[in-house]
């Protein structure tokens, strides 16, 4: 099976203009689970991303304006990635190491954001109607829209900044991670006859064209999912040219659970909200807060579902979790988790690499472990979860909130209206009670301060990708008797 899921990558090519593109030079995509090559893909240049930007300027006329055909085109997107859900899965857990039932979730995921926008109505907000004036807002269209996508959740992320942008009547060039182009590519192949030519072009290269999509004048707007620092470097050079942004950035979620909760009965709860995907989620658990009256008995609870899991190929029958997806994160998560031990952090359980060729680490829990230390302070990004001690929920509350970062948190606790008073004062996009993590194309998200910069999916999400103008009419005044 191996060889056909990398036969299946073996040919790819970008999508420019309705036709498959090669490139002068390569990349190469490493399977994280074994570190073997296992593709080589096209490296786009200057003029293939000068010729993608030309095709979607083009493509604009006829498409804007015609709302029925987009929605017959967003359908029909959502029908090819269902019917082709397991060649698109096996792509992407080949290049991310996410294991096999993960990436068929997010292909489903992904079309259910097709199919949700294949409903939408561009809305027209009615301000005053009345015998002397019409006042309305109407949405435009911003124009070529800029995709940048991660390495991460490439399919998803992906499909909700396509499908919305095509909903508000833009085009895209969209650009893959270097890291993870395969499903991405794959998705443009199949594709290349049921979209209009030129509505969607897919690039994969690397931080060159990313830069030269926001300093080029043609691009409207940029809407970029990855770390606070490429989100940083992108609003600083896209001033120059009044870009339009939309940053989902990183993230340093707190889960706070509250002296009432039962920790075995939150303990799998709050596990695979930080070790699903193997903690590789902008939105996924980053740290948890326990109250000292329960703090040793939600260690210990969370140590032993840690002890029971072990990280697997993507293509290992039952993997719940497999490796970090590329070497330089590998090392990073590896040095948070030797300097907090070095300061005083204590391994409840996991804490060693996997002794084969991958990027495994086991699933860890560190206890005890101070405030001030990195993994407490920065975006692990990795199946490493610290564990914080609270005395009282002031405390906890202040903690939480002791970060540059802003784009979720939850809180853990049978008391739901003392849950919704503790959530109220979290500073965060995305407030959980008893669940983390839920994103859906209905419901707004983003990040408060250095996570982000305005909002995507819903209703907001659609004004991400529109300008908004007002229309004033002056209606005649009535013939008098």
């Amino acid at each position: 099976m191996r060889e056909d899921i990398r036969a299946g990558v073996s040919n790819l090519k970008m999508l420019i203009n309705g036709q498959g593109v090669t490139s002068a030079q390569n990349l190469e995509v490493i399977n994280p689970c074994n570190e073997e090559i296992v593709a080589q893909v096209p490296d786009a240049t200057v003029t293939d991303l000068d010729q993608a930007i030309t095709a979607a300027k083009s493509a604009l006329v006829g498409w804007s304006d015609d709302e029925a055909l987009r929605k017959s085109v967003l359908l029909s997107i959502a029908s090819v990635i269902h019917e082709n859900q397991e060649a698109l899965a096996r792509a992407l857990s080949l290049e991310t190491g996410l294991p096999l039932a993960n990436t068929k979730d997010e292909v489903g995921m992904a079309a259910y954001f097709f199919k949700y926008r294949s409903k939408t109505v561009v809305p027209v907000d009615i301000i005053h109607d009345d015998e002397r004036q019409r006042v309305q807002v109407v949405r435009k269209p911003v124009g070529v829209v800029g995709a940048i996508i991660p390495w991460n959740a490439p399919m998803m992320i992906a499909s909700e900044k396509i499908s919305t942008a095509f909903a508000a009547g833009n085009t895209v060039v969209l650009k893959t991670s270097p890291l993870a182009p395969l499903a991405l590519l794959l998705l443009g192949q199949l594709l290349a006859d049921k979209v209009p030519a030129g509505v969607l072009n897919i690039l994969s290269g690397g931080d060159v064209i990313g830069k030269q999509m926001v300093a080029d004048p043609r691009i409207g707007m940029i809407s970029f999912t990855g770390s606070t620092e490429a989100g940083k470097a992108i609003m600083a050079s896209g001033g120059a040219t009044l870009k339009r942004l939309s940053l989902e950035l990183g993230g340093n979620d707190p889960a706070i659970v509250l002296p009432d909760a039962n920790p075995k009965k939150v303990a799998s709860k709050l596990f695979w909200g930080a070790f699903y995907r193997s903690g590789q989620i902008c939105a996924a658990i980053k740290r948890v807060y326990a109250h000292e009256s329960m703090y040793d008995e939600l260690v210990a609870a969370m140590a032993q579902l840690a002890a029971k899991t072990t990280p697997a190929d993507a293509f290992d029958e039952g993997a719940l979790i497999g490796p970090l997806a590329n070497r330089e994160q590998f090392e990073k998560v590896k040095a948070l988790l030797e300097r907090a031990e070095a300061e005083g952090g204590r391994v409840a359980a996991g804490g060693k690499a996997l002794d084969q060729s991958g990027y495994y680490l086991q699933p860890t829990i560190v206890s005890h472990v101070d405030a001030s230390n990195p993994l407490v302070r920065e975006e692990q990004f990795g199946p490493l979860l610290p564990i914080i001690q609270y005395t009282n929920i002031d405390d906890a509350i202040a903690q939480a909130n002791d970060t540059d970062y802003g784009l979720g948190a939850s809180v853990w606790s049978d008391d739901l209206e003392q849950a919704e008073a503790v959530a109220a004062c979290l500073q965060a996009g995305s407030v959980w009670v008893n669940r983390h993590g839920i994103v859906m194309p209905d419901i707004p998200f983003g990040g408060f301060k250095h996570s982000g910069l305005g909002r995507a999916n819903g209703d907001v999400g659609l004004d991400a990708y529109s300008e908004l103008q007002t229309v004033s009419i002056a209606k005649p005044k009535p013939a008098e008797a």
